[in-house]
């Protein structure tokens, strides 16, 4: 059994700012967009050998899925490697090895100019453009992005396969408390132990070659690499004033306490008591829903 999956995200081409903003930015829903990097230099120069050629001497921090943990979000790579023996490795063969949060724009300046913020909308914050690298196979488990920022993913080379989640359904995805994961395998999903996705609906994609998706805050995201391949993100402000509040706790406040209360209680006993807190809400979550569906009888 599988989860409820569905591949009907909505896709527009070369949107007007008036168009995404009433149809997608100020109701939070996600869209393909099109055209959104076509005029830029960075289309037609980022390539593996763009990258080997500019900065392949730049040590890069490489997080290894091999030595993850499914309650956290590791904010220090696992080592570090040349970047051109990176990119050659996962343009030889399928690798779980991930570059991701990447700062390329720091290390190397003169990428900022084969990009502009795109003015589809305003909020755009231009301090943290971010690159995402992986091999083939390689899998970004699903989370929600700490800050609660939107964010505009664009595909370069390779695909991408994004499944998307409202964040309606966190408690029935199993969201440890504390921080912004789930145990959930999107892909082999358990539901003798976690029978709450049951209820879960979920949409993907297959971003290709310039293909912008975006992404609402506080929306699951599971990506997985199609082939050896990058992309680039670019977050603004969500037009909730909330967001950004929540955002900013996350950021300043729970994943400090949650590493914090890790170190005090334990690291075994933390993720207990975490994975007993999760399925309470996910249980609460379906009696609700039980509740509805009987007084709709």
């Amino acid at each position: 059994m599988k989860l409820d999956i569905t591949q009907d995200l909505e896709v527009a081409h070369n949107i007007t700012r008036e168009e995404f903003e009433e149809k997608y930015y100020y109701p939070q829903k996600p869209v393909i967009l099109k055209g959104l990097v076509d005029p830029f230099p960075a289309a037609k120069k980022w390539d593996f050998q763009y990258f080997k050629d500019e900065m392949g001497d730049t040590e890069v921090g490489i997080f290894d899925a091999s030595l993850e943990r499914v309650d956290r979000a590791y904010k220090e790579p696992h080592y570090k490697m040349p970047f051109r023996d990176y990119l050659d490795e996962i343009e030889a063969g399928p690798t779980k090895k991930r570059l991701f949060l990447f700062n390329a724009f720091k290390f190397h300046p003169p990428l900022l100019k084969d990009f502009e913020f795109p003015k589809i909308c305003g909020g755009f914050i231009k301090s943290f453009p971010f690159m995402f690298f992986g091999g083939d196979g390689s899998i970004t488990r699903a989370h929600q992005d700490v800050d609660l920022s939107c964010v505009f993913l664009t595909q370069f080379t390779g695909k991408k396969r994004v499944v998307l989640f409202d964040p309606k359904y966190s408690h029935l995805l199993y969201r440890f408390p504390f921080n912004v994961h789930t145990a959930v395998d999107i892909d082999n999903p358990d539901f003798d132990k976690y029978p709450a996705l049951r209820y879960v609906k979920g949409q993907e994609a297959i971003l290709e070659f310039g293909d912008t998706i975006f992404m609402p805050p506080g929306w699951w995201h599971h990506i997985e690499y199609v082939g050896s391949g990058f992309s680039m993100s670019l977050r603004c402000l969500s037009p909730s004033k909330l967001h950004w509040l929540r955002g900013g706790w996350n950021v300043a406040v729970q994943t400090h306490l949650d590493e914090v209360l890790r170190n005090v209680l334990g690291e075994k006993w933390w993720l207990n008591y975490k994975e007993r807190k999760a399925q309470e809400l996910a249980e609460k979550a379906m009696k609700k829903i039980g509740g509805f569906s009987q007084s709709l009888a």
